[in-house]
């Protein structure tokens, strides 16, 4: 495999000592990889199928294709998220000197745009949000196979929202045993916890509404997520702003999605947005145009005046109750729908 390029080469065997600890790392491990992480990562997805196809990518995009080598086996998909001021190299760089350790050989390894930007991004397979955020101009990717155990992995690594967020892609034998699992956590009644469902592909589309049950059970947002959904689906929620029945004025927070906003402008300078107002029921529909409006507007109100974010970068509108995401039948779902959400005009 390749060293570190330019200036990190020295960096990342000092940064791959000081993170892994000493830990030795077995040749013959089968599964998963040790992925050396600065302290503090967190967890975010820790996926396991017995049997499945792995697109491992060889190549940059050649037209709107991305040349991959299909390989059958066990799959492991995980995610982390790391926060601090790294960047995507130097988190990337202490992963290849591991993997070289273990006996892996690099396949294929870019930079966005050598990688070929939008286009191999949304060719690869990329955990959805909210445990994988990847932003189109600032990420790396790194392909490798071990010639001696079959074994391959694909790690993509970006800085998006003030963080870092890592995949790694694992393919093993499916004659493989399953790896052992931790015994489950109790909580305070001495029960297991139960963990948290996954979010599976095909809710990309609907990941909206995934959010949407976070902040109806408490959850906090993932650090990331709606930079994350601006840049695949063009639109995200702020689904945490409190806003009371028949009101205009926003509560004073803080509130984290409207500061992920405010990190994804101040960090994409030439992006614009729209911001639209949404409401309940209670009212006719003319008034909630009105007012969904003017919530719009005391948004954008507090993005110029809290967060030094530009007027002219954002314009809003209004559109009632005509786009709920929760029924209006319940005061947790008209609340739900007391919201504002934010549109991608120019990225």
């Amino acid at each position: 495999m390749r060293p570190a390029r330019g200036v990190f080469c020295g960096r990342c065997a000092v940064l791959t000592a000081l993170w892994v600890c000493g830990s030795a790392i077995s040749m013959a491990q089968a599964a998963p990889v040790d992925v050396p992480l600065p302290t503090g990562e967190e967890l975010l997805r820790d996926q396991e199928t017995p049997l499945a196809t792995l697109l491992l990518p060889t190549g940059p995009v050649v037209g709107d294709r991305v040349p991959s080598e299909p390989l059958e086996g066990r799959i492991y998909r995980r995610s982390w998220r790391v926060n601090g001021t790294w960047s995507t190299l130097q988190v990337l760089a202490p992963i290849r000197s591991a993997l070289e350790a273990q006996g892996f050989e690099e396949t294929y390894a870019c930079t966005a745009r050598a990688c070929g930007g939008f286009a191999f991004r949304f060719g690869i397979e990329v955990i959805p949000a909210p445990d994988m955020a990847v932003h189109l101009s600032d990420y790396e990717f790194l392909s490798a196979q071990n010639p001696e155990t079959g074994a391959a992995v694909a790690v993509l690594v970006s800085r998006t929202g003030g963080s870092v967020y890592v995949q790694v892609l694992e393919r093993y034998d499916p004659d493989e045993p399953l790896r052992p699992h931790a015994a489950p956590e109790q909580g305070d009644d001495g029960q297991p916890e139960a963990a948290p469902a996954p979010v599976s592909a095909d809710q990309v589309a609907g990941v909206s509404s995934f959010l949407a049950e976070a902040i109806k059970k408490g959850g906090a947002l993932s650090t990331g997520a709606v930079a994350d959904l601006l840049l695949l689906q063009g639109h995200a929620p702020l689904l945490d702003l409190e806003f009371a029945s028949g009101s205009t004025t926003m509560g004073e927070g803080p509130f984290d999605t409207l500061r992920q906003l405010a990190a994804f402008l101040q960090e994409n300078t030439s992006a614009s947005v729209l911001l639209v107002g949404h409401t309940d029921t209670v009212g006719g529909l003319d008034a909630n145009i009105n007012l969904s409006r003017r919530r719009a507007a005391s948004v954008r109100e507090r993005l110029v005046s809290g967060y030094d974010i530009e007027a002219g970068r954002i314009e809003v509108a209004g559109a009632g109750y005509m786009a709920p995401l929760a029924p209006n039948t319940t005061e947790a779902g008209r609340e739900t729908n007391r919201r504002v959400e934010v549109v991608l005009v120019t990225p």
